[in-house]
């Protein structure tokens, strides 16, 4: 996909575990969507709102999933904040451990990708703070607040 394909339209997009997570969050105030390539993005509009924060990993139906925790604590490391959870914690340890991105090609969802051929996206998704797009579920679609600053 590349800008010029997609510029304008509205985008599909499936993914049985963001789903499951975000129906179950639907009476949130305000729903973003966080990984590693926009972990700086997200965590700069939460810190911009001041409000109380909390970051849920997609996990899979079998459990936790390394890069889901890994994200987590990319984002909850670029918060600033006086208090964290033990869960943030833990996941912001795991994200500033040397070699987290080998850990995460090690985890189970990056070797079943991989022996699916898609290799080149398990890289795409670790590219750190790639992305300034701040994803947000507003009513049934998600758009970027990012450029709607501090008024969504």
């Amino acid at each position: 996909m590349s800008r010029e394909n997609i510029s304008g339209r509205t985008i599909l997009y499936s993914s049985s575990n963001l789903t499951r997570i975000l129906s179950r969050l639907e009476e949130r105030q305000r729903i973003l969507i966080g990984s590693l390539i926009n972990a700086r993005a997200v965590a700069n509009y939460l810190q911009a709102r001041h409000d109380d924060v909390a970051i849920v990993p997609c996990g899979t139906k079998l459990g936790t999933a390394i890069e889901d925790l890994v994200g987590a604590g990319a984002i909850a490391a670029s918060i600033s904040h006086a208090e964290s959870s033990d869960d943030a914690l833990a996941a912001i340890r795991l994200f500033k451990a040397k070699g987290w991105n080998g850990l995460v090609k090690r985890g189970r969802i990056a070797r079943r990708l991989k022996e699916l051929g898609f290799q080149r996206d398990v890289e795409f998704c670790l590219r750190l703070n790639s992305s300034s797009v701040v994803p947000s579920l507003v009513g049934n679609k998600i758009v970027n607040v990012a450029k709607f600053g501090k008024s969504l």
